[in-house]
């Protein structure tokens, strides 16, 4: 049963992520994706299927009736805002700078300090979420 909620969720946030990239024009179907379209069309489908296989796991605990304690709504949560933030990351560094300022070398030292900012954060962050989340 487990497997077959992996599957259907997997299935569901595929469809998502391109209505999704086709709504908000990120992407159109019959078009070859830049590498650009790729990374973007992958973080949000990464995002959709922790959305969906997180609900999966909630509703799995609450129809065994087990007990979901704060830890692991914390740990859930904290891993959804580390996503958004790698999203985030990418969006800010966005592929076509790197290729249009490469001989810039201020332009290096943003990238630098937006990779402290933001990613440095989202992987404490993903570490306390583990830490968590484990069995004990």
């Amino acid at each position: 049963m487990k497997k077959i909620g992996i599957l259907v969720g997997t299935i569901i946030s595929i469809i998502i992520t391109f209505i999704f990239a086709e709504i908000f024009s990120l992407y159109h179907f019959g078009d070859v994706p830049t590498l650009l379209t790729t990374i973007y069309l992958i973080s949000i489908f990464s995002i959709f299927e922790y959305i969906l296989q997180a609900g999966i796991y909630i509703a799995c605990k609450k129809l065994k009736k087990d007990k979901l304690g704060s830890k692991k709504i914390i740990g859930l949560i904290l891993l959804f805002i580390a996503l958004i933030m790698i999203l985030g990351f990418i969006v800010i560094l966005n592929v076509d700078w790197l290729n249009w300022y490469q001989y810039s070398s201020p332009f290096y030292i943003n990238v630098i300090i937006r990779s402290i900012e933001i990613l440095l954060p989202a992987a404490i962050i993903i570490s306390i979420s583990v830490w968590l989340l484990r069995k004990k």
